[in-house]
């Protein structure tokens, strides 16, 4: 089973994500706010862009270690796209995440 790690400040954004991913198959970890983690055991993460800030350096370096890592955000590209593997337009409509995830999940596979 791929175990997705969701990180949204947003309650309802959080709670409808981790919803329709776990009807989709994922194991989903899902949690408000980035804090401190140890070193992640997740295939994916999605990280919605307030989680990240202002940051770039800080945004980086959660993406390289949280990689792939599939960015929600209000407009792309977004200022933190350049880090992200993805980055997925909110509202979520249709497959766009479902379809992101796989492509991440195989190239990080491809890349290994």
């Amino acid at each position: 089973m791929t175990h997705v790690l969701l990180v949204a400040p947003d309650s309802d954004l959080r709670k409808s994500v981790e919803f329709a991913l776990q009807a989709e198959g994922y194991d989903v970890t899902s949690c408000a706010s980035i804090g401190a983690r140890e070193r992640p055991r997740y295939d994916c993460t999605i990280v919605d862009h307030h989680a990240l800030g202002n940051n770039q350096r800080f945004a980086a370096d959660f993406c390289r270690i949280f990689r792939p890592v599939i960015l929600l955000a209000n407009l792309v590209p977004h200022p933190l796209s350049p880090f992200a593997y993805r980055t997925v337009m909110k509202p979520l409509l249709g497959a766009a995440l479902t379809d992101a995830i796989h492509d991440a999940i195989g190239h990080r596979a491809a890349t290994t």
